[in-house]
């Protein structure tokens, strides 16, 4: 039984009490036949319905994994934002993922229950050392706009400054920044070239002892659903840089979820295609406390905050994650 299925939401109607078989127990046939309905497990009825398309270091950006086991990891250490943020911010034990009482987020994540990167942690068997901090940038000196919020170096320092022991050959990291970086070039100007020099500093810096990082996993979804030309240029200048860096002796892999949003919220195949009720959120406004307005359909809605994946579509990032390792090999 997958550990992410005994963290559903408490209300009656959110507790399915779902037991699920482990994702990477399917892979093997998954991969061979190729089907677009990939997910063989229960989630509210939402499952991927596109495969993710694979490309290689040192060409155009792309899924890529050059070098990473997809079995193997006692430990999954993320850095991040509210996308990965699972409601604690030290690397310690993460509060339960469900919602208590009236307040919508699920033990403070941005979400009603577990996020992507607790789930692949989940299905590798892994302890979750979680540092993502909702709002983080990469670098906020670069942003104005977003002083006072977290970012990549901030959370380094932290992970860094704790002085962990961790087998380099069992330890995976995550680093899932750029949502808000990119959200804050309308008011502050494309810094984005510079986001992405320092996002690869910082992942040299883990890669350098006394961590000696080798197995390191960069996620993307700037735009969540919007393209333009400097989000693209960023993604290419960090898809780059992982070329250097396996170069270096990393093993490295790039997950791109533009496509997924393209998926859901565009017309091919569209969001019914997935087993949703709607592309929008449950909950309509960010900033409440309550669950006030919530709509109709709170197990197949996209998102659940607005711009924030619902439970499910977390569920459903994290199998896109694993089929990235597992089929995109360079």
């Amino acid at each position: 039984m997958l550990k992410s299925a005994s963290v559903q939401g408490t209300r009656t109607r959110r507790n399915h009490g779902a037991i699920w078989t482990p994702f990477f127990a399917l892979l093997p046939v998954i991969s061979a036949v190729r089907v677009p309905g990939i997910v063989r497990q229960p989630n509210d009825g939402v499952h991927l319905a596109i495969t993710p398309t694979c490309s290689k270091l040192g060409g155009t950006v792309g899924n890529t994994n050059a070098g990473i086991a997809t079995t193997g990891f006692k430990t999954f250490v993320a850095f991040g934002d509210s996308y990965t943020s699972g409601g604690r911010s030290d690397g310690g034990t993460l509060p339960a993922a469900v919602l208590n009482g009236t307040s919508p987020r699920a033990g403070g994540r941005g979400t009603d229950g577990p996020v992507w990167a607790e789930d692949v942690a989940s299905d590798l068997g892994a302890t979750i050392k979680d540092y993502a901090v909702s709002g983080a940038v990469v670098n906020v000196t670069l942003w104005p706009s977003q002083a006072g919020h977290s970012d990549f170096l901030q959370q380094a320092a932290l992970f860094l400054s704790q002085k962990n022991v961790l087998d380099p050959t069992t330890t995976l990291y995550t680093v899932f920044f750029g949502i808000n970086d990119f959200g804050a070039t309308s008011t502050d100007g494309n810094h984005l070239p510079q986001a992405a020099a320092e996002l690869l500093t910082q992942i040299q810096q883990l890669a350098a002892a006394p961590i000696n990082a080798k197995n390191i996993i960069v996620l993307d979804d700037y735009g969540r659903g919007k393209h333009a030309a400097i989000g693209d240029a960023w993604k290419q200048a960090v898809f780059n840089g992982l070329n250097t860096l396996r170069a270096q002796g990393l093993n490295v892999a790039y997950v791109d979820f533009a496509p997924l949003w393209d998926a859901v919220l565009g017309t091919s195949p569209g969001f019914a295609a997935f087993g949703y009720k709607t592309d929008g959120a449950c909950i309509p406004d960010l900033e409440q406390t309550d669950l006030s307005g919530e709509c109709a359909t709170p197990l197949n809605s996209f998102y659940w905050l607005p711009g924030h994946p619902s439970k499910e579509t977390h569920r459903i990032m994290a199998n896109y994650v694993e089929l990235v390792l597992a089929n995109c090999k360079a």
